[in-house]
């Protein structure tokens, strides 16, 4: 499992952080994103290329298109934004659903 105690993390709160989360990104900086408790994470691992830890957890996903996916199932416009700038940085995503969490990294 990848260290997250060294990247910065910013909370979701509906959105207002994302521009900041897209800069991280975009400058291919990791960053963890601390989503709400009540989050959709019903998405198919296997169709973004991630490979599941131990615990089943999908990992070293592709950013952008599972971002996007996640964006459509939860209504967060805001979240699209980040998914296009893993898109231009080829950044790779973790998902840590039972602590509400995206790991964007390279």
């Amino acid at each position: 499992m990848r260290s997250v105690d060294n990247m910065p993390a910013l909370d979701w709160e509906n959105g207002k952080n994302a521009m900041r989360a897209k800069f991280q990104v975009m400058h291919e900086e990791p960053v963890v994103l601390n989503m709400p408790a009540d989050m959709d994470w019903s998405v198919d691992g296997g169709e973004f290329g991630c490979t599941l830890d131990d615990g089943g957890m999908p990992r070293d996903c592709e950013g952008g298109s599972l971002l996007h996916r996640l964006a459509e199932l939860n209504d967060m416009p805001a979240l699209k934004d980040i998914a296009k700038a893993c898109d231009y940085s080829s950044s790779r995503v973790d998902i840590d659903a039972a602590g509400s969490r995206i790991i964007v990294h390279d």
